[in-house]
């Protein structure tokens, strides 16, 4: 990743507690990347230690091509090749800490107000539609795309300038601790939950522990701060309990009428869906009701910011919303590409919306596996093809390692044999999917991202059946 940012080295070595070892302090960057293949115009280059991968191992060639004015290093060996090449050397403990504290120490110096937000599902729609409202009276900045991570959210505050009076940041996770180190550099003033779900239990466990982490975003924010959490989640007390401890004020959204913000109404259309709030009707071009989830979201944060109804229809009517999510063609066939990623709970969503908005019609589910689930994958997805007989899907089409648990859920809850098909490969979904597809159909296709069922949907739209 790569953002412009004006700097010097003495600022970064500062900033970073690292200590120059070659080349000048007063050096001028004017970009931050960590991907040697974009070293930027008078970059400084940090590199980072993955699993297949190590940064530092390009420190060399960048230095000997004059291609980066700086970089980072937590290895040895490279100060004689940065001073031969008039190339500045700042050596650390860990880049990856190194890259969060500039970021931290650049949020605090433009000081804009920072809206946090996490979940379980809706996070990067949330966000977008968040920015969308508050960019209506601020100069509002937020992640691009899903860059939510420790790497991405950093490079996000990096890019902060002196005339951004807002920030959105999505933070994401699938360990515990990640959100608290996230919430630390980021100092959210105010957090949005959107909701706690089976997501990632591989490596947390249970559903209170995913909750728990999801409240780490609480640990960067001020005593007195707010907090809002959609009302209708899972684990809501283990929410509750981690905003008193922190002394934070908690506001709820959704559609509960416990709810301290919720719609007068709701209606779902084939590529709409319209929220009544404040006397006001905002039609928001978004498919499904986990959509609606988050435009009350969006709504809430409006309401916290003073932001009027009118205002928020006018910011919403033209929503335009990350690829991947949702997304509905129209070829005779109904085909929704949700294919992006997927849980049990944003599956569950998807099955329930096909259903309400499409009651007539002759419904095919294309599903795929649910990664990250541990102990709890064969439950999870058994009960997500009970969900969707029992939602009245006429046709399961399925692919994967866990074709055999949605399989079996389906047929416990009535669905014919004949209806539930498993295939070896994609290809051969594809095809059957292609030659038995006609136009009263509508067809859900979903699966986690490594599953890339978006191959399914390209077969479907790009041949022209």
């Amino acid at each position: 990743m790569i953002v412009e940012h004006m700097t010097t080295v003495g600022w970064i070595a500062e900033a970073c507690g690292g200590r120059i070892t070659a080349g000048d302090p007063g050096t001028v960057i004017e970009t931050v990347t960590t991907d040697s293949r974009e070293p930027g115009r008078n970059g400084l280059f940090i590199p980072l230690v993955g699993q297949t991968f190590d940064g530092h191992d390009f420190i060399s060639q960048l230095s000997e091509g004059r291609r980066v004015k700086s970089y980072l290093t937590m290895r040895r060996g490279f100060t004689d090749t940065a001073a031969r090449n008039d190339i500045a050397e700042i050596t650390c403990d860990d880049t990856l800490k190194a890259l969060g504290a500039m970021a931290a120490r650049h949020r605090d110096r433009i000081d804009p107000e920072v809206i946090g937000v996490t979940g379980t599902n809706g996070k990067t729609t949330t966000k977008e539609l968040v920015h969308a409202v508050l960019s209506v009276r601020w100069n509002c900045v937020r992640n691009m795309k899903n860059y939510n991570n420790e790497i991405g959210v950093p490079i996000t505050l990096l890019g902060l300038r002196d005339s951004h009076e807002m920030a959105v940041i999505e933070m994401g996770m699938n360990h515990a601790g990640e959100l608290e180190r996230l919430s630390r550099i980021v100092r959210p003033d105010l957090s949005v939950i959107t909701n706690v779900g089976e997501g990632h239990l591989e490596f947390l466990g249970s559903v209170e522990n995913v909750a728990g982490a999801k409240a780490e975003i609480m640990n960067g924010m001020k005593s007195g701060s707010k907090l809002l959490v959609n009302r209708e989640t899972d684990c809501l007390d283990v929410i509750m309990k981690k905003a008193r401890e922190m002394d934070l004020v908690v506001g709820t959204f959704g559609l509960s009428e416990k709810a301290d913000i919720r719609p007068d109404s709701y209606r779902l259309y084939q590529t709409s869906l319209a929220v009544a709030w404040g006397g006001v009707e905002i039609t928001v071009p978004l498919y499904g009701i986990h959509n609606v989830y988050n435009v009350i979201a969006a709504i809430a944060v409006a309401a916290e910011y003073g932001v009027a109804p009118d205002a928020v229809r006018s910011a919403l009517e033209g929503f335009v919303n990350v690829d991947g999510r949702s997304q509905v063609v129209d070829r005779g066939w109904i085909l929704i590409n949700d294919s992006y990623n997927a849980n049990p709970m944003s599956l569950g969503y998807a099955l329930r919306s096909t259903a309400e908005i499409f009651p007539g019609r002759r419904k095919i589910a294309v599903l795929s596996d649910m990664k990250e689930l541990g102990a709890s994958a064969e439950r999870c997805h058994a009960e997500c093809g009970r969900t969707a007989a029992e939602k009245g899907f006429d046709l399961l089409l399925l692919w994967g390692e866990m074709a055999g648990c949605y399989a079996e859920g389906a047929a416990k809850a009535g669905m014919p044999a004949g209806h539930i098909r498993q295939f070896e490969t994609k290809d051969e979904l594809s095809r059957f999917l292609m030659t038995t597809a006609d136009e009263n159909d509508v067809i859900l296709i979903k699966g986690s991202r490594s599953m890339r069922m978006e191959d399914v949907v390209r077969a479907m739209t790009e041949r022209g059946v």
